[in-house]
């Protein structure tokens, strides 16, 4: 099941007093999702979700099939991977815009072998591009380009931020900040791609009894003195399971909305403090929001040629 949560109504959540530090939250509303009343089966059971300008990209854990949904005009549309791609041997994938030609593009990759699905065209088709970049799984959309985590194995293992330009359909890498290099070279450390207001950021978090998260965030996109520490957190909340760490909304108050696992909390970078958010006053577990819509689109998916407005 998908619930959807506006904006109005955590805002409000959040300005509202709580001696016992919860904020309640009465705005989710269940949605009328097109997958409503598939029976999953036990290997099935995961859901992929991708989102970007109000549009929405599902799967289903061990399915070809990929399900664009557009939540605000209801409609959806099945897509069937190729059958040249292997399936589920996937290096990576993502899903995004592509502004040069207004379009939105699924990337699927396996080893070095690019699938690109443009949402105008209903069409697969295969890019020549290759990286010497080790990276996996879910692909982080930021302004046109997808982000993955990945390493270039030579005499030693570099950590750097692998980056797939959608219109131009190219490979770039990103470097971490240089203070995040001798941590990773230390170890006991996990990083994580986010998005963070209108930045890019790394997160940053030490295991063990150091019990710590760092957030860096890049000011000039690809310039790797360009990055800045925005916040230290020490919150058990947060550091316990930095690898769950899933920032969802940045307020003007300074709070951001942050999701460990299938908990969401109000996080207040100034104090270092939490706030757990209770959702329609029950203790259900919202575990499938992995990324935010923040827009309503009128864009179609029913007609090859798409309609902005």
């Amino acid at each position: 099941m998908f619930y959807s949560i506006d904006h109005a109504s955590i805002l409000s959540a959040s300005s509202s007093p709580s001696s016992s530090g919860t904020c309640k939250c009465e705005g989710a509303v269940l949605m009328d999702d097109p997958m409503k009343g598939d029976v999953l089966s036990a290997d099935r059971y995961h859901t992929k979700m991708f989102a970007c300008n109000g549009l929405l990209c599902l799967n289903l854990n061990g399915d070809r099939t990929l399900i664009l949904w557009n939540p605000y005009t209801k409609e959806s549309k099945k897509i069937e991977l190729p059958s040249c791609v292997l399936w589920p041997a996937a290096k990576g994938y993502g899903f995004g815009y592509d502004s040069s030609i207004n379009d939105y593009k699924f990337v699927y990759i396996v080893w070095n072998e690019v699938n690109v699905y443009m949402l105008g065209s209903d069409l697969w088709r295969r890019v020549n591009t290759t990286t010497t970049c080790n990276f996996s799984y879910d692909g982080l959309h930021f302004n046109g380009v997808l982000h993955w985590l990945g390493t270039i194995v030579t005499r030693e293992r570099t950590k750097l931020i692998v980056a797939f330009d959608l219109s131009s359909e190219t490979y770039m890498n990103l470097h971490f900040p240089e203070e995040t290099i001798t941590l990773h070279a230390d170890g006991n450390v996990y990083f994580k791609l986010q998005v963070l207001g209108d930045s890019l950021c790394l997160v940053c978090g030490l295991l063990g009894r150091v019990g710590r998260v760092d957030v860096w965030v890049i000011q000039n996109y690809g310039v790797r003195e360009s990055w800045i520490k925005k916040f230290t957190t020490t919150e058990a909340d947060i550091t316990r399971h930095p690898f769950f760490l899933e920032f969802h909304w940045s307020f003007d108050n300074g709070e951001i909305l942050v999701q460990v696992q299938q908990q969401f909390f109000l996080y207040d970078q100034e104090n270092d403090r939490v706030r757990w958010l209770n959702i329609n006053a029950t203790d259900d577990n919202f575990s499938c929001v992995k990324s935010k819509s923040d827009v309503e689109s009128l864009v179609s998916l029913t007609c090859n040629r798409n309609l902005f407005i």
